[in-house]
């Protein structure tokens, strides 16, 4: 039997065409697409495998695309192989298909969950000129005292939001502010300093209207205790509460992901075998940089799970 602790990836991950092979395959892939269908009003098969790139990565389309195709190539997994989940995490997004994967919340909740907060996420970056910039190869303490300093000059706020990895991280600000801030980050050592196609100032102070409408969002969902290791972003920490998660889910897009952080969490209480289940190789990478004595196997077609062994 294999087993392992799941990882799920978030926004930016999505591709025209996922899970497609194992849609194509039959079984409660195309029940999951079906389902999700029917909830959201549109053909969301039709959007995740044959729209453009553009269209599929509109926040509003890509959360709930890129859920239903990563727990489609998960249920394909486990209708072929025998497969114990010994945890979840997901990057950002992907927190969201790790709890469903682990039952904390259901399948037809959790569509409507990301459908809605990816609404939220687009309409608050609305009217702000905000965004993102990705930093490479600056230590994270360094680019924390660049941003306070930058906000504290008063040109605007800029905040870390994104904790990828040792050497990688991610700021969301005013647009001057990240000018700013990019400007020091590199006169301070930082590799490459690149800004990210969003539509707003993710993980930070300024999607705070999206928290309270996704808060009560979250307040009409049911919730239980996931039944195996959970581990969010917030706060880098074992949740099982599902007030806690709850709230949890509400603050992640207010405050930084805290991706490098949750995984030495993960590694540190003894697991090193992890799949990564869903389009691309982006936690397998990250996880090469935060923890080269993990195991990371990615799931992304059909082929990888028929390569699994038995």
């Amino acid at each position: 039997m294999l087993k392992g602790f799941l990882l799920f990836p978030g926004q930016g991950a999505q591709l025209v065409g996922m899970a497609k092979d194992c849609y194509e395959a039959g079984g409660y892939a195309v029940a999951l697409f079906e389902e999700a269908t029917e909830i959201l009003g549109f053909d969301l098969a039709d959007l995740t495998f044959n729209s453009d790139p553009e269209t599929l990565a509109r926040t509003e389309n890509c959360q709930p695309a890129l859920l239903v195709a990563s727990l489609a190539i998960l249920d394909t997994l486990r209708e072929r192989k025998q497969f114990k989940v010994l945890g979840a995490a997901g990057l950002s997004l992907g927190e969201y298909t790790a709890l469903t994967a682990l039952e904390s919340i259901d399948f037809a909740d959790t569509v409507r969950l990301v459908r809605r907060r990816g609404e939220l996420m687009e309409e608050a970056g609305r009217g702000q000129d905000t965004g993102m910039v990705s930093v490479l190869g600056l230590e994270s303490a360094a680019i924390e005292e660049i941003c306070a300093k930058v906000t504290a000059s008063g040109i605007g706020l800029v905040v870390p939001a994104n904790y990828n990895c040792p050497g990688q991280v991610a700021i969301s600000g005013a647009r001057a502010a990240l000018e700013k801030a990019s400007e020091e980050l590199k006169a301070a050592g930082a590799r490459r300093v690149l800004p990210l196609n969003v539509s707003g100032a993710f993980h930070s102070p300024f999607m705070e209207r999206a928290r309270k409408g996704l808060e009560a969002a979250l307040a009409e969902v049911s919730m239980r205790k996931p039944m195996a290791k959970f581990v969010n972003n917030a706060d880098a920490a074992v949740m099982t509460d599902p007030e806690g998660i709850r709230e949890a889910l509400s603050r992640q897009v207010v405050e930084p992901v805290r991706w490098e952080q949750a995984c030495r969490l993960i590694v540190g209480q003894g697991d090193t075998m992890f799949y990564e289940v869903g389009p691309g190789k982006v936690c397998a990478g990250l996880m090469k940089r935060i923890a080269p004595e993990a195991t990371v196997v990615s799931v992304n077609t059909l082929a990888d799970i028929e390569a699994l062994p038995d």
